[in-house]
């Protein structure tokens, strides 16, 4: 029987690691359905959704472990049917501390999944201070109030530029 696992990965990067993680799959008859890895200076992260036979599991996991590398495998529960909508989500504002977290609790308060999260902070000498940015993809359910959201995101700074627009 086929069991579907969410696996995370993440360590200092080694060459070819997705090639060699790709291909350990495929030799127990395993097959990525779905995959996300990024890369920070010399450091990866990724989570892998990963249909396989339940005896091969074990197997995989321990392969992937033996690559020197922080693994961690969870058996898919049932899954969720609700509906959401996909949103994009930009924000951009002078840097301060505190913005990713108060930015965070605000989406959380309006019930907001956060999907994916890219944030820089980016050093502009003309301007003589940093700038923060960021895109995030979010799903909402059908009872979200882009005004209200827009509201609680603008109560956290008044300089902030957002743009949320459908995903394409």
């Amino acid at each position: 029987m086929n069991v579907q696992i969410m696996v995370t990965v993440s360590g200092s990067n080694q060459t070819d690691l997705v090639k060699v993680l790709s291909e350990k799959t495929h030799a127990l008859d395993g097959k990525w359905l779905n995959s996300r890895i990024s890369h920070i200076d010399d450091y990866f992260a990724g989570l892998i959704k990963i249909e396989i036979k339940a005896e091969n599991v074990e197997t995989l996991v321990n392969e992937f472990k033996a690559l020197e590398i922080q693994v961690e495998a969870v058996e898919q529960g049932s899954v969720s049917q609700t509906r959401s909508t996909h949103l994009n989500l930009s924000i951009d504002a002078k840097d301060r501390p505190g913005l990713v977290s108060q930015i965070s609790q605000v989406l959380s308060e309006n019930s907001i999944k956060v999907e994916d999260m890219q944030c820089h902070r980016l050093g502009l000498p003309d301007i003589g201070g940093t700038v923060f940015t960021s895109q995030f993809k979010i799903a909402v359910s059908n009872s979200f109030n882009k005004e209200q959201l827009i509201s609680s995101l603008q109560e956290i700074d008044t300089d902030l530029v957002i743009d949320l627009r459908a995903q394409a």
